[in-house]
């Protein structure tokens, strides 16, 4: 559950990549048409916003064979889960890639599955994608929007959890991770916030950060004080 999720997946995708090596694909009828995107990919590897004077020079060009060679767009006229693994599949054995994003949940619809119960609905759907994963050894991102969130006594946007999430209480119990990213409107930061962590040596519940937001280069910057000398990221 999020807001400025898509940005901060590709934020988090980028620092999987710059640390690990780590290709991957998008399936994200979000974030069309795809030349976007892959704009918003560059400037975050580039940490600015390249100018018209920077096309063709060797950065550019440098820049851009990175993002080809690291970040794949899977497009389709109707996004159905089981044809987004079956491409996913398709670039673990072509490409390597070690991660795939699908954005947003409720875009990318399970249409072979008949039930109407929406708690059954979303445990096949989150089956289907823990098998992919094992199978591939791969980590799947799914962005979900919560349902309507509503302001406290104070005027502010409550954060919400993942049981705000359609079908919340599945999400909680059949996911591994649940990350929190929530937009303080008054204070101009994002916060990022584990919701979940199946395993303890893997991360701590409740732990947040928070961030402020780079417009040129569309990068999260930590705040310091928040951050404790070293504090690994959220994708570290």
């Amino acid at each position: 559950p999020s807001s400025g999720k898509s940005d901060f997946v590709d934020q988090m995708c980028v620092g999987y990549n710059k640390n690990y090596g780590w290709k991957t694909a998008y399936a994200s009828p979000e974030n069309k048409p795809n030349y976007l995107h892959a704009h918003k990919l560059m400037r975050k590897t580039w940490q600015d916003m390249p100018t018209k004077s920077d096309v063709g020079t060797d950065k550019w060009n440098q820049v851009t064979e990175h993002v080809n060679d690291n970040y794949f767009f899977i497009d389709m006229d109707r996004y159905t889960l089981d044809d987004v693994l079956s491409k996913g599949g398709e670039l673990v054995k072509r490409k390597g890639i070690k991660c795939l994003v699908i954005d947003p949940y409720n875009k990318v619809r399970d249409i072979n599955c008949k039930t109407e119960d929406v708690n059954r609905y979303t445990m096949e759907y989150l089956t289907k994608i823990e098998v992919f994963a094992k199978k591939y050894d791969v980590l799947v991102i799914v962005v979900a929007h919560p349902t309507k969130m509503y302001k406290d006594k104070d005027g502010k946007i409550e954060e919400p959890t993942m049981y705000n999430i359609k079908g919340g209480g599945e999400w909680y119990d059949a996911s591994y991770h649940g990350l929190l990213i929530h937009r303080d409107y008054d204070a101009k930061t994002v916060k990022a916030k584990v919701l979940k962590v199946k395993f303890q040596n893997l991360g701590e519940n409740g732990a947040e950060s928070n961030f402020t937001w780079e417009p040129k280069s569309g990068c999260y910057i930590p705040i310091a004080s928040d951050m404790a000398e070293g504090t690994a990221m959220p994708w570290e």
